[in-house]
Formats: structure tokens, C-alpha cells, sequence
């Protein structure tokens, strides 16, 4: 008998097998009548990797048959119909998107020579197509690797709502060629298990509208190689609870 490519549609896709065979129904088939498990043509396939995109129940499919045979059917693949429309066209044929049945989708846009990645969390990744890259996350973005380099030739912005933790396990170095600038609205505490040892080339200031204190369990030393100068609007206090030598 022999038959001609025809449509029909998706009845299962559940294939026990797991080849991405599906069942349909005809349209001349009534009541729930179904084929059996149907091979489905895919852009690439093979045992451990392929293209694997398989049509949804009640979507429709075109149906061929081996040498025009009744006998040996199998399915060309899925298109539209009035019912049914993908959303994307606008005339020009400039956008070609993949896009499930939940929301997640790829969409390339030849006219903005973008790309854009996107799940129904909200979560978007785009390539627009002028030199930049956006990523957005309503939630988190976690960066997990052995080791990362992030080079920057211009400028680097990092604004943070509210806290900002940095944890490093051995050692830490800042490099600034030029001025470095700290703004601490509230206070500023730094505990130091070790030593703290600051070298400065030029002059060290240290400016404050209040008292400036320097508490010390053990000695306190202060030394110069060249005169050291003290100067005050009022006194200049000394307590020591022991003799104490000046000169």
C-alpha cells in the first residue's frame, strides 16, 4: 500500500525506550486511536549525545513513510498551523528562537546581532550585539572555580545594598598606582592578629575632631631619626604612675 507524508498529532511522547520516539494520531484516525512508537528525524543524534528536541502532546506533526510504505512510518518533524503560531516572526525573518513550553528560551536576533538567554525565573543573560554583555538574577549569581582572572582596561564599579564580606585564605595584595580614597560613614575596626607595620614614603597625617588615643599593653615608642616636635594651643600633659625621665 502506498502512502503519502501526511499530518497527525503528538498522542504520547513518553517513550519507554528512551530513542525520543513519540505516537500520533491521524486525522482521518477516530475516537483515540494512536500509531505505535515512531521514529522522529532530529539534526543529530547518536548514543550519548545528539539533538534531542521532542514535540509536545497535541502538537502537529508531519508524518513520512519508508519508500511510501504504510508499513514503516516515521516523523519529519513538527510545523505551525492557524492554531498555533511560535510569536517570534516580524517580517523581516531577523529572529530565530528555541523556546519551551515553561518560559526558558534562546533567542538570536540577526537585526541587533544579539543573543539572548532567559528562564521564567527571570534570570537573563544578553549578548546585545554593540560590545556588551548583561547579566541579570532576581536571586544569586555563584561563580565557582579553581582560579579566576578578571582584567579590566578602564574603570571597575561594585555597588553593594548592604553588606560586603571578603574572605581570602593566605595572603592579599593591593597594587594602586595612583590615589586611593576610603569613605566610612559609620565606624571603621580593624583586628590584627599579627604585627601592623605601615611604610610611607612621604608624610603620614592623622586628622581628628575628637580625641586621638593610643593605648598600648606593653612599651610605646615612638622614635625620630631627626628632631621630634610636639606643639599644642594648651598644655601638654605627662602621667606616668612611675618616675619618668625626660631629655
Amino acid at each position: 500500500m502506498k502512502a503519502e507524508t501526511q499530518p497527525a498529532k503528538v498522542k504520547d511522547n513518553n517513550d519507554p525506550e528512551g530513542l525520543g520516539r513519540v505516537k500520533v494520531q491521524f486525522n482521518w484516525a477516530g475516537g483515540n486511536n494512536s500509531s505505535e512508537w515512531l521514529r522522529m528525524i532530529q539534526p543529530h543524534s547518536g548514543s550519548g549525545k545528539g539533538f534531542y528536541f521532542i514535540p509536545e502532546i497535541g502538537e502537529e506533526v508531519l508524518v513520512g513513510f519508508e519508500g511510501d510504505n504504510a508499513q514503516n512510518p516515521y516523523v519529519l518533524g513538527t510545523h505551525y498551523n492557524g492554531d498555533e503560531s511560535s510569536g517570534y516572526a516580524e517580517g523581516q525573518n531577523n529572529v530565530k528562537a528555541i523556546h519551551t513550553r515553561s518560559g526558558t528560551k534562546i533567542v538570536l536576533n540577526d537585526a541587533e546581532g544579539s543573543i539572548l538567554i532567559e528562564d521564567p525565573s527571570g534570570n537573563t543573560y544578553l549578548m546585545d550585539g554593540k560590545g556588551n554583555i548583561k547579566v541579570n538574577a532576581p536571586n544569586r549569581i555563584s561563580f565557582n572555580c579553581t582560579d579566576m582572572d578578571i582584567n579590566v582596561s578602564n574603570n571597575l564599579s561594585t555597588s553593594v545594598g548592604v553588606n560586603k564580606t571578603d574572605s581570602v585564605g593566605v595572603a592579599a595584595t593591593e597594587t594602586i598606582g595612583g590615589i586611593k580614597t576610603e569613605i566610612v560613614t559609620g565606624n571603621k575596626n580593624s583586628t590584627i592578629a599579627g604585627n601592623f607595620i605601615e611604610r610611607v614614603e612621604g608624610n603620614l597625617e592623622s586628622h581628628t575632631v575628637k580625641e586621638l588615643i593610643f593605648n598600648g599593653d606593653k612599651d610605646v615608642l615612638i622614635s625620630s631619626v631627626e628632631e621630634f616636635t610636639k606643639h599644642s594651643q594648651k598644655q601638654i600633659i605627662h602621667n606616668s604612675s612611675e618616675p619618668s625621665n625626660f631629655y
